[in-house]
């Protein structure tokens, strides 16, 4: 089965030019073609349409210069364009190609092979180019609508966010005041009160873990460094967590050289990570585990760590550990799954990195960097 013909628009003022390109087309093997003839730019217009390529002559009675070219493409901006030049206008020839033409020929050096050859690149450089613009037009509109669905998001978050802090504080208050002032021989129902307590602050804890989520997204969670002593931050976080650790049976001690050099660090942040990190090191070691935090100096920076003995982390779950909303479908995890992606996103606000390392049955150490000060 044949091929279908090619569909060439010549726009050219020489007839003995025209005849010459249409005898230099035919001596091109496997390359059937129609040929439509304009000497003029302005006839060319009505020609266009069904027309595959465009050889586009830069000197006609009425265009000349790089002017044809923008006049063709305003009036075929879907067409290829094969600029045809003398042998002395190389340079406008390029120009032309910058200007929105596929290729350039010189007159008086082409041969059959080469002018089909030339035609084909032209007709499929273009194509490509429509592809690209496509999808680069396709890109922009999703970036906008996903934009604006970020935008409405985080705008119904904080709204909502708001009249829920509201009602939780509200909740917790009204706790308390009831924890007061119900007997204390009436066990079973301070039990229920303070189990409404704890539900109620875990409600709070997510609230703002959304909140943080939505921070880093937008590129909104800021720190506020100051030097800090490394040390100093692994006992103040070792102290808040030593009620949670004896609970659980776990022993929780610290590592660290002396002296250490300071880190540049938001205090509030860098132990919003140590909690994270430190409560699921508790939260998932046995009674009579360890816990150990760690502080070694690096040259640039100073490396803090979370190391326990409990049952490890299965090697296909570590590259996903730090997504928001992951968790391990296995027992009874409490929580959204945004711990580990709030404390990414705090180490690398401070310039950082944080990764893991586990082996199943022999416990997990959780690591991140901060500057030093």
């Amino acid at each position: 089965m044949s091929a279908a013909p090619v569909r060439i628009l010549l726009v050219e003022d020489n007839p003995g030019d025209a005849r010459l390109l249409r005898e230099t087309l035919r001596e091109a093997e496997g390359f059937p073609f129609e040929l439509a003839h304009a000497a003029r730019l302005g006839d060319a217009a009505g020609l266009a349409e069904g027309a595959h390529v465009v050889l586009l002559d830069l000197s006609l009675p009425d265009a000349h210069g790089l002017q044809t070219v923008h006049t063709m493409l305003e009036a075929a901006p879907e067409l290829p364009i094969v600029v045809l030049t003398g042998t002395d206008d190389e340079g406008l020839a390029l120009r032309a190609v910058h200007a929105g033409a596929q290729d350039y020929l010189t007159k008086g050096r082409v041969d059959g092979p080469l002018l089909a050859r030339s035609i084909r690149y032209a007709i499929e450089r273009k194509r490509l180019e429509t592809e690209r613009a496509r999808l680069l037009r396709s890109e922009r509109e999703a970036r906008a609508t996903a934009e604006a669905a970020v935008q409405a998001r985080d705008e119904v978050l904080r709204v909502v966010s708001h009249d829920l802090g509201n009602y939780l504080g509200s909740a917790v208050i009204n706790t308390a005041v009831l924890l007061r002032t119900v007997p204390a021989g009436a066990g079973a129902l301070r039990e229920r009160i303070s189990g409404i307590r704890d539900a109620i602050t875990q409600m709070q804890r997510l609230r703002q873990d959304l909140l943080d989520v939505a921070g880093i997204e937008a590129g909104r969670l800021t720190v506020e460094p100051e030097p800090h002593d490394p040390a100093a931050l692994l006992a103040e976080a070792l102290e808040l967590f030593s009620p949670l650790a004896a609970e659980h049976g776990v022993r929780v001690s610290i590592d660290a050289p002396d002296p250490l050099p300071a880190v540049r660090a938001d205090r509030s942040r860098v132990l919003q990570v140590l909690g994270n990190l430190i409560g699921n090191a508790v939260k998932f070691t046995p009674r009579g585990g360890i816990v150990v935090l760690r502080a070694a100096a690096g040259p640039e920076s100073v490396r803090l760590s979370v190391s326990d003995t409990g049952r490890g982390i299965a090697a296909e779950h570590l590259p996903h550990l730090f997504d928001r909303f992951w968790k391990v479908r296995e027992g009874n995890r409490h929580g959204a799954g945004l711990g580990l992606a709030i404390a990414r996103g705090i180490v690398e606000a401070h310039g950082g990195e944080i990764t893991v390392e586990s082996t199943p049955g022999a416990g997990s150490t959780f690591s991140f960097t901060l500057p030093r000060s």
